[in-house]
This record gives structure tokens, sequence and C-alpha cells, in this order.
């Protein structure tokens, strides 16, 4: 053997036991990557109650602003009730032969009677009274019911 293939054989040993090396360092960080420590277990619980806690104070936070927003319509309510200026008015509905109960919800609404003609329609159709409605003319007001306003209307 020659000096320069011992060198080649030298180089080639060296770099094959670099890689084994390089392999199996490699190899023990992902073995640690795996591994849950307790301390990482005890930081990923606090982390966890931290986010707990501040979507528990967020849901609260909205809460609260719903509420906020609900109370000014809830003193509209009030001031309408002790203001006899903002009386409610009354409005005719004329309830003619072949119309439905989806166009008497449709009148209702137009007329600022009731909120939501969906819902009003679906109470008579949950009360089976959408059949029962009467062909003629009834005094209505905002204040009434739907409850109030079906009665009236299939008596």
């Amino acid at each position: 053997m020659n000096k320069a293939t011992i060198r080649f054989l030298g180089i080639g040993l060296f770099l094959a036991g670099a890689a084994f090396q390089i392999q199996l360092m490699v190899g023990e960080n992902d073995q640690a990557k795996d591994e849950i420590t307790p301390q990482a277990y005890k930081q990923a619980q606090t982390e966890l109650k931290n986010v707990k806690n501040q979507l528990a104070q967020l849901q609260l936070d909205l809460e609260n602003a719903q509420n906020v927003q609900t109370a000014p319509e809830i003193e509209k309510k009030v001031e309408t009730m002790d203001n006899p200026s903002h009386e409610a008015t009354n409005t005719v509905l004329h309830i003619q032969s072949g119309m439905t109960s989806r166009d008497i919800s449709t009148s209702l609404e137009e007329a600022g009677i009731i909120q939501n003609k969906q819902d009003f329609e679906d109470y008579l159709v949950a009360q089976d009274l959408s059949s029962k409605i009467q062909i003629g003319q009834y005094e209505l007001n905002p204040t009434m019911t739907i409850k109030q306003i079906a009665e009236i209307i299939t008596k």
C-alpha cells in the first residue's frame, strides 16, 4: 500500500466516524424533543390556566357589553310607559278572505306592530292557529304581545 491510499483510507474512516457521531447527536436531540419533562408539563398547565382565565374574562366583558347595549332599549321602553305623549298608536288590521298567515304577518311587520314576521308566523303554526284566523278588522298596537295579537285575530 502506498502512502496516498493509506491517507485516503484514514480520511474515509475519519469522515465515517464523524457522520456516525453527527447522526448519534441528531438522534439524541429527536428523542429529547419527544420527551415531556415535568417542568415543561407544569409550564403548559400554567399557560392553559392563563388562557382559560383570559377566555372567562372576555366572556364576562362580552356579556357586560351586551347588557350595556340593551340598557338604552329598556330605558326607552320605560320612558314610553312613563311619558303619556308617547302613547302607542292603534292600527287597524284588515284581514280579508284568502289572506294567509304569511300575508298577515307581513302586514303586521310593515305596520310596526310586530318586530319579526317570521316569529309571529311560527307562533301561529306552533299553536295551530294559522287555520283559525278570522276575517275582519282588528285594532292592534305595538305594545301587544304576539300571543295577544294571535288571540284577537283568531276569536
